[in-house]
């Protein structure tokens, strides 16, 4: 186990070498502490200091362990505003995307669930998660037992078409 830091030599190291000399060795009003023999490697230590241990490791070799792909589902809601938790608010649309590993596999048509109350929604997304368990599951229901994260969106981000929040339906000049 290496020496600790000694705070007022690490602080010296960070003055020039005529700043602490003038600072260490005035004999008028410095701390007498300089010392020509010590005084330079010890300033070298500390400004190198853990510059010098990075480049002692970066010669030791790195072994990759691969995480196992295991599959994951997010859900992806639209909504008015950003949903804190335990917070009642209409979910616009609504759709799950199945990953396996860093690797996107699949994703559900995106729904409008607007209007739907809160029970309905929770019942769909437990859809969402069944079919993409039926589909890509191979019989294993780890990965499909919840979403492992929810992603909100803007209803201005919203993808189903015709879109209430858009309107463009409503425009006859629109082609």
């Amino acid at each position: 186990m290496g020496r600790l830091t000694n705070e007022k030599c690490w602080a010296c190291s960070l003055l020039t070498a005529t700043e602490a000399r003038k600072l260490h060795d005035n004999p008028t009003d410095g701390d007498r502490c300089w010392r020509d023999d010590t005084c330079h490697s010890r300033r070298s230590y500390y400004r190198q200091g853990r510059g010098r241990v990075a480049r002692r490791n970066s010669v030791i070799e790195e072994v990759t362990v691969p995480i196992p792909n295991l599959p994951y589902v997010v859900l992806h809601t639209y909504l008015d505003k950003p949903r804190q938790a335990n917070n009642e608010v209409v979910i616009h649309a609504i759709c799950a995307e199945l990953w396996v590993g860093s690797t996107p596999k699949a994703m559900t048509q995106p729904q409008h669930t607007f209007g739907l109350p809160p029970r309905s929604v929770k019942e769909y997304a437990r859809q969402l998660l069944d079919a993409l368990y039926l589909k890509y599951g191979n019989g294993r229901r780890s990965g499909f037992e919840r979403f492992t994260r929810e992603e909100q969106h803007s209803i201005a981000q919203c993808p189903v078409r015709p879109c209430s929040y858009h309107a463009a339906h409503l425009n006859p000049y629109q082609l």
